[in-house]
């Protein structure tokens, strides 16, 4: 996969806890900073600084964006992961 597509675009910074999120979401999306910022945004949040209770409201949101471009699976498997994540 293209470096390009597993960052976060130019000019953007993101805080420790955005990034953790992005990271996960880069293992199951080639497209992690689009589905980020669109369900960040859907939710009134800033996807570059994402607190627990933000990424509790987008835990679904995002589960549901992998599933519908890469696989129920794949889904679920970034819904768990983010659980556990924010669990720690």
């Amino acid at each position: 996969m293209e470096e390009r597509l597993v960052r976060p675009p130019k000019g953007v910074t993101l805080s420790p806890l955005s990034m953790r999120v992005f990271d996960v979401l880069s293992q199951f999306t080639a497209f992690p900073w689009p589905l980020l910022k669109t369900q960040s945004e859907r939710i009134g949040c800033d996807p570059a600084n994402l607190g627990l209770s933000s990424i509790e409201k987008l835990i679904g949101p995002l589960a549901k964006g992998v599933a519908r471009f890469n696989s129920p699976e794949a889904g679920q498997a970034l819904k768990e992961t983010l659980e556990r994540m924010i669990s720690l």
